[in-house]
């Protein structure tokens, strides 16, 4: 019996194809696996995947994904093609992923999904359809499948653990995407000379010379694909002689080029049936056959390509390989090309079709038309709709091309300019500013050092950023007030975060401040944003007193917004600066959980970490630490899965609050170095002021002292009273009375401007910390009452405790043991050991012996993600609701709990509860 093509194929491919042929066998098992197939085109990924497919045929679900070459980047069409055989599973999904799915699949109107929730939708429903039945999933020509839908893929095959569903990728190489990175990988190399050779033999039975078949070999430089096409390239004549078959191309230009002849030989209404097929690159067989009736050609004519052997139909039709595509594309005229756009946008219809028909239809032109200009942009509208910020740049971009007026081809390259930054493709704008450059139009040449500045911030945090900010706000100042209040303002949130990193005097908060003071009056009525203008400005220039008056204003302006719907989402961090400026912490505290039920009543995941993390830090102030914990974990899951840097700054304040002084000094040198070089100041603000609140916790005021020293150093918006305060007790208790004595005065009158709990909390705190001995305890009942009435449960223990031991060295033992007794109550309640462990010892010193050290845990030896299932399951949280938090799947939570349940020695929820 001869060998069949699949063989022939498959000659030196046998290793790799058990080793496949095994992985899709843990589908069958109730495991997952994925593996990624690199090698250059040719080398045979595609031919082992269909070996793969028809040895297990029978056993499993497939489904198959395949990229196409095409300009046109159609965001989600790669999902289209994964969720299409398993929709019917969408409704088992959670409504939030349901709802995001279906409006990226384009069957219900809706706001622009979320990626991650669209990610998490895909996940769930792979999960849903491989409980069914194991299921084998092919992304073949990954390098061609749009972003978003890879972004997606990778995400649910990174997330696979206990679901009977395996994911197979190919792709070619090289490729710089990044997102197939940290897969396990299964790489295609060139075949040894004598696979090669054994190959070449079955192609071309029979005599070859010698010195015309390694002439061969040579050539094909050991790629399967370029092997086999020499057997239709080469009549048998001329490789007796050895001529034809030596070139200088690359192999894969060789093979489409080959290919091309191949095209040449084939009737011209074939021809044609095939550009129709290369052109449109989602494949829908509705609409080609459409256009081939169209253009009057007959179904029969696809007939000599499946001889051939260049397409399959099914009916579909797929091309043998993508150089295939390639060449039929190329090796067409121009005129051949724009016709088939032309009959493909005559014919498109259904769920997405403006959208191909304005790109088919602009590339059915010759020049420049601003009709078809006018269509991709309003398509671009309609692709962001559906969250494609991608897709909506790319019908921009085009428009750019297509646009014969200069001045409107400058506005639409500013245009798809913004939309490559939402993106995230900062290098594809700042080519297309250049377009928009030298316009002759000031305003829009504003508008484009505006972008230009927030590329520069968004893509690294730049210390450049500010003054580029500034210069524009200054541009803009006398061509539209509007905008140029806006930039002034962007420009001083920026120099904000930079923070105490800014790159020279010119440069700071402060001196952009002074310039913002300049900044135009607002043209209509005044808005949160104009309060929030003016009021920093003020207070980085006049300080905090006589700011507090506008930014109060300001505070009260978006919260109105806020209730009303109508609040400006840009302003939100702004808002909680202010806030904790203020000392008003419980708005703080408000607008934090509001703005946190929003964004997951949304399902807004990827900016749901920065939420996430602030609250975490508002629950370790409150001595919350297990919400704090909970939060953090979420916020890391979410950064994990998004590739986004971790927010390690909460997380160094929350070990600070714990007493944990190893961990807490690790995280902090890492927190600062990653801080340094993305060059966020602020953050280091954070970290320097966990540093002093652990180094007076622990009663280690040198260390406290030094960190506040440094911190204060820079005066940043929303962290100085705070480092004020911790400033007064290391000062005070390592010797520093003046430095004592400054910080509290200024907290004191900061005390009168704002009266708030904590402020009132803090000024008492400082002046019992700096008073006489008579005096003290007046003042620490004082702040202790205001305190008690604040959220600041953390620094409430610690008042009672160096209450306690003031007292204590008074030698009132007795009322020392009541402030000692209710402040270790306090910090072991929260879990904060460190401090539980100074307060006992105070406690022993006073006289009370009756509080031990606490001993070596006895916990059992979960990991951190079964410790966070096992609590979510123990509240109640069902496998799909923790599934969604830790974006896993269904099944894959089922598996942990049963390992939890195992390592507890437990066998419900309710005893996990009970564990808790």
């Amino acid at each position: 019996m001869g060998s069949t093509a699949g063989d022939i194929a498959l000659i030196g491919r046998q290793a790799e194809q058990q080793k496949l042929i095994e992985l899709c066998g843990r589908a069958g098992t109730g495991h997952s696996g994925v593996v990624v197939i690199r090698g250059e085109a040719g080398i045979g990924k595609t031919a082992l995947l269909t070996s793969v497919l028809t040895a297990v045929d029978g056993e499993f679900r497939f489904i198959r994904v395949g990229g196409a070459e095409s300009e046109l980047e159609l965001t989600y069409a790669g999902m289209q093609q994964l969720c299409g055989p398993i929709l019917g599973h969408i409704d088992q999904l959670p409504d939030p992923q349901k709802n995001a799915l279906r409006v990226a699949l384009g069957l219900r109107e809706g706001p622009p999904p979320d990626r991650l929730l669209v990610s998490l939708a895909g996940l769930t429903l792979l999960g849903e359809a491989g409980a069914q039945r194991p299921t084998v999933c092919v992304v073949d020509d990954a390098q061609w499948i749009d972003r978003a839908s890879l972004q997606a893929l990778t995400f649910a095959a990174r997330r696979l653990q206990a679901d009977p569903v395996v994911m197979l990728f190919a792709a070619r190489t090289p490729n710089a995407d990044r997102e197939l990175d940290g897969l396990p990988e299964l790489r295609l190399d060139s075949l040894p000379h004598r696979d090669a050779d054994a190959l070449l033999t079955a192609v071309l039975p029979g005599r070859l010379d010698r010195d015309v078949r390694e002439n061969i070999l040579a050539e094909a430089e050991g790629n399967p694909l370029a092997i086999l096409e020499f057997r239709r390239a080469l009549a048998p004549a001329r490789l007796a002689g050895g001529y034809g078959v030596t070139a200088a191309k690359p192999v894969a230009a060789r093979i489409e080029q080959q290919y091309g002849h191949r095209l040449r030989d084939l009737p011209p209404a074939t021809q044609t049936l095939l550009l129709l097929a290369a052109t449109e690159p989602t494949g829908n067989p509705a609409w080609l056959w459409a256009a081939a009736t169209q253009l009057g050609i007959d179904p029969d004519a696809s007939v000599a390509a499946e001889r051939a052997g260049l397409i399959s139909v099914e009916p579909r039709i797929r091309f043998r390989h993508p150089l295939v595509r390639s060449a039929v594309y190329h090796h067409a005229s121009a005129v051949a090309r724009r016709q088939a756009h032309r009959a493909l946008a005559d014919v498109v219809a259904g769920p997405g079709a403006d959208e191909h028909r304005a790109w088919h239809r602009a590339h059915s032109v010759a020049a420049p038309q601003e009709s078809a200009a006018a269509q991709l942009v309003e398509s671009a509208g309609r692709a962001r709709r559906r969250g494609g910020a991608a897709a909506a740049a790319a019908f921009l971009t085009y428009a750019v091309e297509l646009t014969p007026d200069p001045l409107l081809r400058a506005t639409r390259a500013l245009q798809a300019a913004t939309a490559k930054v939402d993106a995230g493709d900062h290098d594809a704008a700042s080519q297309l500013l250049t377009v928009a450059t030298g316009s002759g139009d000031q305003l829009l040449e504003a508008k484009v050092d505006v972008l230009r500045a927030k590329i520069a911030f968004a893509a690294h945090r730049g210390r450049d950023a500010p003054p580029l900010l500034l210069a524009a706000a200054r541009r803009l100042h006398d061509l539209d007030a509007a905008l140029a209040r806006t930039a002034y303002l962007d420009a001083l949130v920026a120099a904000a975060i930079v923070g105490r990193l800014f790159a020279d005097e010119q440069s700071s908060a402060t001196a952009i401040a002074a310039a913002a003071r300049q900044a135009p009056a607002p043209p209509g009525p005044v808005t949160a944003a104009d309060l929030f203008l003016d009021g920093l400005a003020l207070r980085l220039t006049q300080g905090r007193t006589a700011a507090a008056p506008v930014l109060q204003r300001a505070i009260e302006r978006y919260l109105d917004d806020d209730k009303a719907g109508a609040a400006d989402p840009r302003f939100h961090d702004i808002t909680l600066r202010v806030l904790l400026d203020l000392f008003d912490q419980d708005t703080y505290n408000a607008v934090n959980e509001r703005q946190l039920e929003l964004l997951r009543a949304a399902g807004e995941l990827t900016v749901l970490p920065a939420a996430l993390t602030t609250t975490a830090g508002q629950c370790v102030t409150a001595g919350d630490f297990v919400r704090a914990a909970d939060l953090l974990d979420r916020s890391e899951a979410i950064s994990a899965a998004t590739g986004a840097p971790p927010h390690r700054s909460i997380q160094t304040y929350l070990a600070a609050c714990r007493g944990q002084h190893d961990l807490a000094r690790t995280l902090a040198d890492a927190t600062i170095r990653d801080a340094t070089e993305r060059g966020e100041g602020s953050e280091i603000t954070v970290v320097l002021f966990s540093m002093a609140v652990l180094g007076n916790g622990l009663g280690r005021y040198h260390e406290a002292h030094a960190a506040c020293t440094e911190a204060l150093e820079y005066e940043d918006v929303g962290m100085h009273g705070h480092l004020l305060n911790e400033m007064v007790e290391a000062a005070a208790r390592s010797g520093d009375a003046d430095g004592a004595a400054a910080a509290a005065q200024q907290l004191a009158l900061w005390a009168e401007t704002t009266p708030t709990p904590t402020a009132l909390g803090y000024a008492a705190r400082a002046r019992a910390l700096i008073a006489e001995t008579a005096a003290a305890e007046v003042e620490y009942r004082s702040a202790l009452a205001a305190l008690h009435r604040s959220p600041l449960t953390v620094l409430t223990a610690r008042t009672h405790l160096i209450f306690g031991e003031w007292l204590r060295r008074a030698n009132r033992r007795g009322d020392a043991r009541d402030e000692l007794r209710t402040a270790h109550g306090m910090f072991v309640a929260m879990g904060s050991d460190g401090l539980a462990e100074r307060a006992r010892r105070e406690l022993h010193a006073a006289g009370d012996t009756s509080p031990r050290s606490r001993g070596a845990s006895s916990a059992p030896a979960l990991t951190k993600q079964e410790e966070y299932i096992a609590r979510l399951a123990g509240d109640g949280y069902t496998n799909s609701e923790i599934a969604g938090h830790l974006f896993i799947s269904p099944r894959t939570v089922e598996w942990h709990l049963s390992n939890i349940f195992t390592k507890l020695g437990v066998s419900s929820r309710r005893e996990l509860r009970r564990r808790d």
